[in-house]
């Protein structure tokens, strides 16, 4: 009988324990807060982008300590609030010597390459008076090493400035960017091993539109995207369409008229158990100084043609599960 009664306390502990590790634990997320690392320092990763692997969330993002010059620092964590520093991937006057000079960087982003291993960034390659208007590819053997310059230019002779990338679920990728003096978005689409474009695609011509992302939703795609108007916020309008290259509708209000003083950096997929959540990234510029600005985050929805923004000075997301609800 007491051996009948330990088996049975040590099974409903193995299924508490399992229960455990399917509901995990919550996170809570504020906004509004310039984020620290454990060592004191504040995270200069600004207009981030972001890799996931092995369980850690990877960004890159401009460094503004120096306001003009940008390195670009590399951070992990695995809940998007504690943010450990891993290293200046790319470094004024280090990775090339016009960095810091007659050149700096901006929208730095991220991606892992299946078929060669590789790791490359992207980014807008400017000069002082963003006369250049062209865009750089960076590469490396590991996600925290030091990245080389592989090229830069303007993809495939076209000015190319606010940018970013995409990478598909078929692998493929695209580096997408304001062309012609901000007049419209290109989308680039990426040789096999990211490091050239190989096709262009102008998307909405003389729409003036900048800080474009796209995400992937079932068998739709969605592009969020601002006006052009500096630091200062606007409103943030989307698109949909079921090709990346053609199709896509008209520019639709999402948010507030100001985007909830925040312009698109990012949209991170969190596939729970549960549900799959989706969380938009965006920048607070010169908050209240441009070293200062904040990162926020909040849910996004989409369903059907349908894209609906949920701002939330804070709330809780169980990274797990995949669930989240407002505090």
């Amino acid at each position: 009988m007491k051996t009948r009664s330990i088996a049975m306390l040590a099974l409903m502990l193995c299924m508490a324990m399992a229960a455990n590790a399917q509901t995990g634990e919550w996170t809570t997320i504020r906004n509004g807060q310039l984020w620290m690392t454990p060592d004191g320092e504040s995270v200069q990763a600004h207009a981030p982008g972001f890799l996931f692997e092995n369980g850690r969330w990877y960004m890159v993002g401009e460094d503004r300590s120096h306001t003009w010059n940008p390195d670009v620092n590399l951070y992990s964590s695995t809940d998007l609030q504690n943010w450990t520093f891993e290293r200046k991937i790319i470094e004024n006057g280090v990775t090339d010597e016009r960095l810091g000079r007659s050149r700096m960087i901006e929208r730095a982003k991220l991606m892992h390459n299946p078929k060669t291993g590789k790791y490359v960034v992207w980014c807008h390659w400017e000069s002082r008076n963003y006369g250049a208007s062209e865009a750089a590819c960076f590469e490396c053997d590991s996600i925290n090493g030091a990245y080389q310059l592989v090229w830069s230019g303007r993809p495939m002779g076209i000015k190319s400035r606010d940018c970013n990338i995409f990478q598909d679920t078929n692998g493929l990728a695209y580096f997408v960017s304001t062309t012609e003096e901000n007049q419209h978005l290109g989308l680039f689409t990426l040789s096999e091993d990211y490091l050239s474009p190989v096709h262009h695609t102008q998307l909405f011509p003389h729409q003036k539109r900048e800080a474009p992302v796209i995400v992937h939703v079932g068998e739709r795609y969605f592009m969020l995207s601002s006006a052009c108007t500096g630091w200062a916020p606007n409103q943030c309008k989307y698109a949909y369409s079921d090709d990346l290259h053609s199709g896509w509708s008209e520019l639709i209000n999402v948010g507030d008229e100001l985007a909830y003083r925040t312009q698109a950096a990012a949209v991170l997929e969190i596939k729970g158990t549960k549900q799959t959540t989706y969380l938009y990234v965006g920048d607070r510029w010169m908050d209240p100084t441009l070293p200062e600005s904040k990162t926020i985050i909040f849910p996004i929805s989409f369903k059907g043609t349908e894209c609906e923004f949920h701002y939330c000075d804070q709330f809780e997301i169980n990274f797990t599960t995949g669930e989240w609800h407002k505090l």
